[in-house]
């Protein structure tokens, strides 16, 4: 019975990951300013290599990330403003910069554009960087300032959002998003 079993859930594991990201309430991609998303997460620097889950909403200027385990635990919550960014971790403690690039800086010892994110999570990149689009014209990697950014969509059409992306640079850090579900905020 297991022997039959185990094929059986690995197939149903494996149809359930290339199941495209939900999206509930977004419009098509370029229309997209505010967001919420669930995604699970992988970031190494240096051979240390994190992961988890993130939920995130991006609502204007003002960002909240809740960063867990694999199992769900939370690790830390992290809210983002014009004035000030603020990491409350699992234990209490709280830090306290004045951006979230400060901040990140301090926790993680190295820096992640995480202002550059939200435009990035989007396939939006900053008027200089050099693009490459797909068969679809959707952005297929970015270069921009000094960070490459690659994209895949499981979504047919050229309004798709992205449903994986990995951000690195070189001799820097490397994040890699696999987006499970977008949301309006």
């Amino acid at each position: 019975m297991l022997r039959f079993l185990s094929p059986l859930l690995a197939l149903f594991l494996a149809a359930c990951s290339a199941l495209p990201p939900v999206s509930e309430g977004l419009p098509p991609r370029a229309a997209v300013r505010d967001f919420g998303l669930g995604a699970r997460f992988s970031l190494t620097h240096e051979g240390e290599r994190h992961a988890g889950r993130l939920d995130w909403s991006h609502r204007g200027a003002v960002d909240e990330l809740r960063i867990h385990t694999p199992f769900g635990q939370t690790v830390a919550e992290i809210v983002i403003d014009a004035r000030h960014a603020r990491l409350l971790a699992a234990d209490g403690q709280v830090r306290e910069a004045a951006d979230a690039a400060q901040l990140l800086r301090e926790v993680l010892g190295y820096p992640l554009p995480i202002h550059d994110l939200a435009g990035w999570v989007l396939a939006r990149p900053h008027a200089a960087a050099r693009v490459e689009l797909d068969a679809q014209g959707r952005p297929q990697s970015i270069a921009d300032g000094g960070w490459q950014i690659l994209y895949d969509y499981d979504a047919a059409g050229p309004d798709a959002l992205p449903s994986r992306l990995t951000v690195s640079r070189d001799g820097g850090p490397e994040l890699r998003l696999r987006i499970e579900e977008w949301r309006a905020p």
